[in-house]
């Protein structure tokens, strides 16, 4: 009897390489005390040092990659005016950078810095991103500028504003410091290197910085650590928008880009039908994608739907009068049109404990 083998050959050609996010890209604006016109990208300490010394763009470069940056793209800004610093921050507006911070540039009542130019900026840039602010030194509730507050009443959740008593690059320290976490990690009592402090807030005024959503620079007396830390994690993004706290901004930002990198595969589109099986393979591919999400502990719960495939799923005899054009217009238009809704549940920020004593 003799032995039959079967020889299976498989094929690679329809493998395709789905891009992941870069989280380790800063981007720093300030005056570095050099004649540079376009932005530079850093890689170490030395080469901040070699570049920009000992400047204000220097010092926040350093900030930036003590605390985690993989890298920085430092932008000079030479004499700081309103127009000099839009300007920098057009120059990186199409970067692949996550997180942007003002070296040295607070926000002041006579120029509007942060209300003007970086809102403006991370909302028009190509990648979504995080921008992040360091008020004055010494600045609280009461004194800092008006235009924080209509930040927050406008809903800026890709703001991180901090407030300090430091001398330190604080808004570039806590900008390296966001690229090391995951997305669904929070900066809270995550220490902070190359800062010092040795003036803190009153409760008082660490209570009425809450309430307007900006994150304190605080050495609570429990932390081993040496290194001040962030009391909170606030974006100044509304808390209808469910996107006040960092960490929901950022998966939010993350998932978006798993989605466009996943469905721009040359498998997806312009090869899937707009049909039954082919809207069936695109709702696989978004689901498995969630799912790999709920594994990796980023998200709790997903919901897709897809209209058309829906619409497709019914006998032909039992669509609506609007199915059929819905399907009809799907296929003319060569557009399908579809929701994802996630489930994220975010992360412990606060324990209330209620201590009872019985003799």
């Amino acid at each position: 009897m003799g032995v039959e083998f079967v020889n299976i050959t498989v094929s690679t050609t329809g493998l395709y390489t789905i891009s992941t996010r870069d989280y380790g890209t800063v981007a720093i604006i300030g005056d570095g005390d050099t004649a540079t016109t376009d932005p530079v990208l850093i890689g170490t300490v030395g080469e901040a040092s070699t570049t920009f010394g000992t400047s204000v763009l220097g010092l926040g470069i350093k900030a930036a990659l003590l605390n985690g940056a993989a890298k920085v793209w430092a932008v000079e800004v030479g004499t700081v005016t309103l127009a000099a610093v839009k300007e920098a921050l057009a120059k990186i507006e199409g970067y692949d950078v996550q997180v942007v911070a003002l070296a040295g540039i607070p926000e002041t009542a006579d120029n509007a810095y942060i209300s003007d130019a970086l809102a403006n900026h991370v909302t028009a840039a190509t990648t979504e991103r995080i921008g992040v602010f360091q008020l004055g030194k010494g600045e609280d509730a009461t004194t800092m500028p008006t235009t924080i507050g209509t930040l927050l009443t406008s809903n800026s959740p890709r703001l991180f504003g901090i407030a300090h008593n430091s001398d330190s690059q604080v808004a570039c320290a806590v900008a390296g410091l966001i690229t090391k976490l995951k997305p669904y990690q929070s900066t809270l009592l995550k220490s902070i290197e190359s800062v010092s402090q040795t003036v803190g807030f009153t409760d008082t005024q660490i209570s009425a910085l809450r309430t307007c959503q900006i994150n304190t620079l605080v050495d609570p007396v429990y932390l081993t650590s040496s290194s001040p830390v962030l009391n909170a994690s606030y974006t100044l993004g509304s808390s209808a928008s469910g996107l006040n706290y960092l960490d929901s901004r950022r998966v939010v930002d993350d998932i978006a880009y798993q989605l466009k990198a996943t469905l721009t595969d040359p498998n997806i589109i312009g090869e899937v039908r707009i049909n039954k099986t082919g809207l069936s393979i695109l709702l696989n591919r978004i689901s498995g994608l969630m799912q790999n999400c709920i594994t990796a502990g980023e998200i709790d719960g997903y919901e897709v739907s897809i209209p058309v495939l829906n619409a497709l799923s019914k006998d032909v005899s039992s669509r609506s009068e609007a199915e059929k054009t819905l399907i009809t217009t799907a296929g003319t238009s060569r557009t399908v049109a579809g929701a994802v809704a996630i489930t994220y549940l975010g992360v412990l920020h606060l324990i209330n404990l209620d201590v009872s004593i019985s003799a």
